[in-house]
């Protein structure tokens, strides 16, 4: 079984050289690796790492025109040629070299399972905390879930593996999505078509978070908090039954309202909104069967908020 890992950068050769040897040292045999530069302008990726692609499993490809997280991901799907996508960040790399053949193996014990989630280690600062696909209410009461593979109702994006089969069935990701969003819309779609989405704690990778130039400073947050209304509105209006909506946006939007308080942008919570309502006429709304909305509450899922 073919497997395509897809690594997304820009500007950040230190880091995506760190993460492509902890990918090509992996132990499985039949893989290639598609890295994308996302139209850098402070160095040609695909030139610096022209060392590394002497390894024939690799490719660079560029974009000219910035894509996003989403967008990026989506360019690199279509291009790759394996079964399974394991995608992972540029600032994140594998802890052990038997991950990519883990996530094979996961696949091919069940058909039906159509994401595999790993355990990130993230390292903030001074602290490290696991990024793992379970509320933190239930890390609390139950601390010893993160080290049992099981079924989940999402996954993070820092590190994952998609079957193709999926994608071709769901689609791709929602390149519209700023800022956070694009996962829990897939995990909806997927677990809405009748896949599972599996955690496997034994595939451990760590994470650096890198700051980000778009997202510095008080600019930053006040588009991140722009965009997070808008994927609330969205998230809502296309697959939550109409029972759980009131509730979900009163939740959120009273989160983001007292965000936008404290800070000073009442302006973008405003904005957020009105521009978050009037996107939804272009969206049909897809809501999550019975059974969805089952599997998700038996797996560690929230739906009120």
């Amino acid at each position: 079984m073919k497997v395509s890992v897809l690594i997304g950068s820009r500007n950040r050769l230190h880091v995506l050289s760190r993460c492509l040897e902890s990918v090509l040292s992996q132990d499985y045999s039949d893989f290639e690796v598609l890295v994308l530069d996302d139209a850098s302008d402070q160095i040609d990726l695909c030139q610096a790492l022209k060392k590394h692609l002497s390894d024939s499993r690799l490719r660079c490809l560029r974009s000219n025109i910035q894509l996003g997280v989403a967008g990026g991901r989506n360019l690199l799907m279509r291009e790759a040629k394996g079964s399974i996508l394991c995608v992972i960040d540029d600032d994140a790399y594998f802890e052990g070299h038997d991950s990519i053949k883990r996530f094979v193996d996961i696949f091919c014990s069940n058909t039906r399972i159509g994401i595999v989630a790993c355990k990130v280690v993230d390292h903030r600062g001074n602290k490290t905390d696991l990024v793992v696909p379970f509320p933190r209410s239930w890390r609390r009461r139950k601390p010893e879930i993160t080290e049992v593979a099981q079924y989940v109702s999402y996954y993070l994006g820092t590190c994952h593996a998609i079957r193709r089969e999926v994608l071709d069935r769901c689609g791709l990701y929602a390149d519209d999505i700023m800022y956070g969003g694009e996962e829990l819309d897939l995990s909806y779609r997927v677990v809405n078509a009748g896949y599972y989405i599996y955690y496997e704690p034994s595939i451990v990778v760590h994470h650096y978070p890198q700051s980000s130039a778009i997202m510095a400073g008080e600019r930053g947050v006040a588009k991140e908090l722009y965009h997070s209304i808008q994927n609330r509105l969205y998230l809502a209006y296309r697959y939550l039954p109409r029972r759980y909506t009131p509730f979900y946006l009163m939740f959120w939007l009273g989160y983001y309202f007292g965000t936008a308080l404290r800070n000073g942008h009442l302006k973008f919570f405003i904005k957020g909104l009105y521009d978050g309502i009037r996107r939804l006429r272009k969206y049909q709304r897809n809501p999550l069967s019975p059974e969805a909305e089952r599997y998700i509450q038996e797996h560690y899922g929230r739906l009120w908020y």
